[in-house]
């Protein structure tokens, strides 16, 4: 079984939100490591450093900062391990499911995720967003949770 984290779901193991615990009783039931590509590592990395310096909210900055902290933590003790992709066969995938969509198409990242899963040879689709768990599920991907 090989689990694919879209971006979300892997915010809420690095910072506490309402979903976190059933994030984390999920992302239990596959061994570690738990692959990451590099693009998912910057894009929640360059969030959380953001987030980290907002003049806004001193409670999410300190959330981020947290979140920033378990992330190399979690790194370094290999729970999360860098995968590599072919983001040619993952972009090609997404492209033809916009053209598909066509005016009703997600955001870019949403529906690249689930291509990118594909690309990896994922099983799994972690995510708790409608918009890429459809895709995924319409992929042949299993959707964990199983339920929203």
């Amino acid at each position: 079984m090989k689990p694919f984290l879209d971006t979300g779901f892997f915010v809420t193991l690095l910072v506490v939100t309402a979903g976190s615990r059933a994030a984390w009783q999920i992302a239990r039931s596959f061994n570690v490591p738990l692959r990451l590509t590099h693009l998912q590592r910057f894009q929640v990395e360059n969030r959380l450093l953001r987030e980290s310096a907002s003049t806004e909210s001193l409670a999410l900055r300190t959330a981020a900062t947290g979140g920033l902290q378990r992330l190399h933590h979690y790194l370094d003790e290999m729970i999360f391990q860098p995968v590599h992709v072919d983001y040619d066969i993952a972009l090609l995938l997404a492209s033809q499911w916009q053209r598909e969509l066509g005016t009703q198409t997600p955001p870019a990242l949403l529906l690249l995720w689930p291509a990118v899963a594909v690309a990896v040879g994922a099983t799994h689709f972690l995510s708790f967003d409608p918009r890429p768990r459809k895709l995924a599920k319409a992929a042949g991907l299993k959707l964990l949770p199983e339920r929203l």
